[in-house]
């Protein structure tokens, strides 16, 4: 066994999972003095929060599981052309974590979700801006807001509980008319464009993936290390302390955070844990680097069911919830169906044809809320997973509440909802 161990006062720390979770919570630990080995088979960042839209939706307190959708899920779920859909090899093992969710879908239970988002979401920005300027990637942040817009007055009125919720909470939102949409963004097609449900304060990273690796790095510089192995099987020792077992060898460790994503189930039942995690599997198209000026930011299209986001390789179509767990080939026959709807929605992408194509895991309770906290075995195991939609928001300050926790601290957010043993 190989002893991982900086000094005396600082803790060796394994992190499993190099996604942008993983790599932020690296660079916060480093930061206060430990020592860090991050295990993951692929490069920092490459992971599902590289496909996403690049919002830090720093307004995102309604639940994934609503009344409305509770009362649409049979069509949802089973409509084959539908952006969300459940594969039925699929069917008998998610129907414990279905069950949840349509728990978590009832009136009372969806205001105490909400309540439990807030306080995540809405310091995300900032958590965010703090740890990249320790990186030195502050300018990779910018804040073009997250925009929805709505063809009719009908398909705006679903924002409905949206808005009660955020004004619940006192999110910053503004409601905008054609006029205003237009000259936000003057690429989309103004015939869709007959209201805007607009929140000026989310940030914008056009470029996840980079900005998980400048985390990465500069988390190294600090003499972090990523070993690019798959990890087999984690243990705790007799005497205290993690191993951790890859292809090679076994190192052992003070602490151990497992923030590896959809991957997470596995590790948590080695430690005699138990949660309850599917992956909405996610997919995007991509329009080549020429499309990146198209649009100013990302732009939800309700209707059409997408998002469109300028990143850095160029303008991405974002759409799909997927039940299909984590071994199921791709399917991109429905996303590549909205193509014709994103040529509607930005006329300039008429003559272009899509270069790239994608599929990502995001790994997700059934009750919208990550799983942060220590386990209930002991604080020896750190959990840092099931972010679902909100891996890019939520990474930053998922990374502080984790490094309150190896260091002992009460983190400034109350961890009781996040907690695995709700489960």
């Amino acid at each position: 066994m190989v002893l991982h161990r900086k000094n005396d006062a600082a803790q060796s720390i394994a992190i499993v999972g190099a996604g942008i979770v993983g790599c932020a919570a690296a660079l916060a630990l480093v930061l206060e003095g430990h020592q860090v080995t991050l295990f993951d088979p692929d490069a920092a960042g490459a992971g599902t929060s590289s496909g996403n839209a690049g919002g830090i939706v720093t307004g995102s307190v309604t639940p994934t599981a609503t009344p409305d959708v509770l009362r649409a899920l049979p069509s949802i779920l089973f409509d084959r052309s539908s952006p969300a859909v459940l594969r039925l090899r699929h069917s008998l093992k998610v129907l414990p974590w279905l069950s949840r969710f349509i728990r978590a879908g009832l009136p009372g239970e969806m205001n105490r979700l909400a309540a439990a988002l807030h306080p995540l979401v809405s310091g995300s920005l900032i958590a965010h801006r703090s740890l990249a300027a320790q990186a030195g990637a502050a300018a990779m942040i910018t804040q073009e807001g997250w925009l929805k817009v709505f063809a009719s007055q009908q398909a705006y009125a679903a924002t409905a509980l949206d808005r009660r919720l955020m004004d619940r909470f006192g999110v910053d939102y503004a409601i905008l008319d054609h006029k205003a949409v237009t000259d936000l963004e003057p690429g989309l097609d103004p015939a869709l464009c007959a209201i805007g449900f607009y929140q000026p304060g989310c940030g914008f990273v056009r470029y996840p993936k980079g900005l998980a690796q400048a985390y990465f790095d500069a988390a190294a510089r600090q003499g972090a290390i990523h070993l690019k192995q798959h990890v087999r099987q984690v243990t705790r020792g007799s005497e205290g302390g993690v191993s951790v077992c890859v292809d090679d060898a076994t190192h052992g460790f003070d602490k151990l955070v497992v923030a590896a994503g959809a991957w997470s189930a596995s590790l948590v039942r080695q430690l005699g844990d138990r949660v309850s995690l599917d992956t909405e599997r996610g997919y995007h198209i991509g329009f080549g680097a020429q499309t990146a000026g198209l649009m100013r930011g990302p732009v939800v299209l309700p209707e059409m069911s997408m998002v469109l986001s300028p990143m850095h390789d160029g303008l991405r179509l974002v759409s799909g919830d997927e039940l299909a767990g984590l071994t199921a080939p791709p399917d991109y026959n429905r996303i590549r169906a909205l193509i014709p709807a994103a040529r509607r929605a930005v006329p300039a992408l008429r003559d272009v044809e899509p270069e790239a194509q994608w599929m990502g895991f995001r790994p997700s309770t059934p009750d919208s809320l990550p799983v942060i906290g220590p386990s209930p075995k002991g604080n020896d195991v750190i959990y840092a997973f099931g972010h679902g939609h909100l891996g890019l928001t939520l990474a930053a300050i998922t990374a502080q509440m984790v490094a309150d926790m190896i260091a002992g601290r009460a983190p400034k957010i109350d961890p009781h909802p996040y907690r695995i043993t709700r489960f």
